[in-house]
């Protein structure tokens, strides 16, 4: 994750949303069925846009949540986050009941839907009642109970970090993210899954809370403009991560560069197979996030933090995306769902498949400026407020 000057109110990183907002073209490219998913399928060697997604919205959680601890207390950094987590709850809620019901009343009559929510269609009632308790999550509404789960705990993370350091918080959430990879969380429930109908969705918590912990504790420590946060925090967690030397970031840089490119050609079938025992695969799996996986990713962040990158002004129109992240991917989960519904019952061609894909991503872009659009004339108005006062 490249080092950022972030700050709360107006001023906004453009960076850090387009990088939000190429994630959300990557996911919806792949959500909907056309020879573009195949495409952009792990396009980063074996990470994903998942990963990235959570893994920013969590160093943005760190940075942010933090200043609010530190200008106020625990307790006003707690409810602005619960109140983050409860708006994405609804939204969440706003998703899934609707399209749960429209898959109940005519699924019966659209195969590919049907197929979709299958899980739901064996157990409906018992389903709607585990939805709100975030118990049942169909294919493609499980990142959002993700954000809603892990936004609820930062406040105690980041209380525990501040009395003992990240040291500690990152042991122990390593420790369950390796739990994680011996299946002890497949374990914990298994016997409620034999009673009740739940679907949790691929993504193991136990596993990619790591992810989020470590997210956070660079959203704390590294993503800034080389500036350490304000003295009056005198605890344990002031042992901060510094900008290394430009020598350190030159050596740390090739290390990651040398990862990500064998990632890179290994993913995309470029580095001869015979080079690598096939039991290293079994170590990249993206629902546990393998430990091969989580070096692949790791170099990307170390890579980028070296390297510092500006932003092409041809990927500046993400910016647009990615400041309207929650509504744009609020949005296309049913375009994909619908997207994929049209493909398979008219068994469309390539490129009419892809035609569609390219819409559906069309049509984020006409989202977020359509949602965008009140905030930009409330600030236009306030301009010209300024200037006629003065």
């Amino acid at each position: 994750m490249p080092v950022y000057p972030i700050t709360e109110g107006r001023s906004r990183d453009a960076r850090l949303d387009a990088l939000r907002g190429l994630f959300l073209v990557i996911m919806a490219a792949v959500h909907v069925p056309t020879p573009l998913s195949h495409l952009l399928q792990e396009p980063f060697g074996y990470t994903s846009a998942a990963e990235g997604f959570v893994f920013l919205g969590a160093c943005l959680a760190g940075f942010v949540y933090r200043k609010t601890y530190l200008r106020a207390d625990w307790r006003a950094m707690a409810r602005r986050a619960w109140t983050r987590a409860m708006q994405i709850y609804f939204v969440h809620l706003a998703l899934v009941v609707p399209i749960l019901m429209l898959a109940w009343a005519v699924g019966h009559r659209l195969a590919p839907l049907a197929n979709h929510f299958h899980e739901f269609l064996e157990h409906p009632w018992a389903s709607l009642a585990l939805a709100p308790l975030l118990l049942h999550q169909p294919p493609l509404f499980d990142i959002l109970p993700l954000y809603v789960i892990f936004l609820g705990v930062t406040p105690f993370v980041l209380a525990s970090a501040r009395r003992k350091g990240w040291g500690i918080v990152l042991l122990i959430s390593g420790m369950g993210w390796l739990a994680a990879q011996f299946g002890w969380s497949a374990h914990l429930i298994s016997a409620p899954s034999g009673l009740l109908p739940l679907c949790l969705g691929p993504f193991n918590l136990l596993a990619w809370q790591f992810l989020w912990c470590g997210g956070l504790a660079l959203g704390q420590t590294v993503i800034r403009e080389g500036k350490t946060f304000p003295p009056q925090s005198s605890t344990k967690e002031t042992a901060r991560l510094q900008s290394p030397s430009v020598s350190r970031r030159r050596v740390l840089g090739a290390v990651a560069g040398a990862v990500v490119l064998v990632g890179l050609l290994s993913r995309h079938g470029l580095w001869p197979r015979a080079w690598f025992s096939p039991d290293l695969y079994l170590r990249m799996d993206k629902w546990t996030l393998g430990p091969l996986r989580l070096l692949n990713f790791a170099a990307w962040v170390g890579l980028l933090l070296c390297w510092r990158p500006s932003l092409p002004s041809l990927l500046s129109p993400l910016a647009l995306l990615g400041r309207n992240a929650l509504p744009v991917f609020a949005f296309h989960v049913p375009a994909a769902i619908l997207a994929s519904i049209i493909i398979q019952t008219f068994a469309l061609s390539g490129p009419a498949q892809a035609g569609i894909g390219l819409l559906v991503i069309a049509a984020l872009f006409a989202w977020a400026a359509l949602h965008e659009a009140p905030a930009r004339r409330r600030a236009t108005q306030a301009a010209l407020t300024r200037s006629t006062a003065s």
